[in-house]
């Protein structure tokens, strides 16, 4: 596989996760003169039951749709990837498992052709990594990695609704949330030029609880914002933000440790 220069993880959710040579081998090369378009791709996850979450990936003319179960921190998923579109390529999906290594890898190839995969059990959270890929290689020209943080240690993300999720909703211009019990937080960017990103965000807090919501987006410089105040919220942004995108968001009770979720926005190429 080539490697992209503007892929750079920031989220520490993946250095646990991976060793720095996995993730060197994920990425492919791009220009970085033109304003790249990001129509057609997005990716999320949230838990619909205490016990399960779903995770999708969307890229041009590639789908994926998964489903786990979570049983107090282990996990065990089954899903498709699709071939969606004429395009002379090819739809691949990848999971990684810390401490299990890759537990699925299936390409299909064929507008409205799809593969189904099912595992065995993990614990430290997955990885998804969908790939659009050319025919016969082993090159991809497009893809992402989407973290699905274990709940072993941190069993709230077990609660209904917590997740992440990002979308292009045109070529340039995008959104995100972020959500765990405490906090949630929504933004909004978009491609500027000279290939910055900016972003423009709300946090909320939706504790009723004596504590802290807080959020931050990472992409080479850094904004933030936070409240305490119960049902209050603040707005933050930033327009000089570079390459992928860290979203993260946080609540602290008081007295308690402090617990957060983070997504990659990733910038397409």
């Amino acid at each position: 596989m080539r490697t992209h220069p503007r892929w750079r993880s920031t989220g520490a959710m993946l250095v646990a996760a991976l060793a720095a040579a996995l993730v060197a081998a994920l990425l492919p090369a791009s220009p970085a003169f033109a304003l790249p378009s990001g129509s057609g791709w997005s990716a999320s996850w949230s838990y619909y039951h205490p016990s399960a979450y779903q995770y999708a990936g969307t890229l041009p003319g590639v789908r994926l749709t998964g489903y786990a179960t979570d049983n107090s921190g282990t996990s065990t998923t089954v899903g498709t990837i699709e071939d969606t579109a004429a395009d002379s390529r090819c739809a691949r999906v990848m999971l990684y498992a810390n401490g299990v290594g890759y537990i699925a890898d299936r390409t299909t190839c064929g507008n409205g052709s799809y593969l189904t995969y099912s595992t065995g059990s993990y614990s430290q959270g997955l990885l998804v990594i969908v790939y659009r890929m050319i025919p016969g290689t082993t090159t991809h020209d497009k893809g992402f990695a989407m973290f699905v943080p274990g709940s072993s240690a941190d069993p709230e993300l077990r609660t209904v609704g917590t997740g992440a999720s990002w979308s292009y909703y045109t070529s340039t211009a995008f959104q995100y949330t972020v959500t765990r019990p405490g906090v949630r937080l929504t933004g909004y960017g978009a491609h500027q030029y000279a290939d910055q990103r900016s972003s423009l965000n709300t946090v909320e807090k939706t504790a009723g609880t004596v504590g802290c919501a807080t959020a931050k987006v990472t992409g080479g410089v850094t904004t933030s914002g936070g409240t305490c105040v119960n049902g209050g919220s603040t707005s933050f942004h930033r327009s000089d933000l570079t390459n992928n995108l860290e979203a993260s968001a946080c609540y602290q009770p008081i007295p308690g440790t402090q617990r957060c979720v983070a997504i990659t926005i990733p910038e397409p190429w």
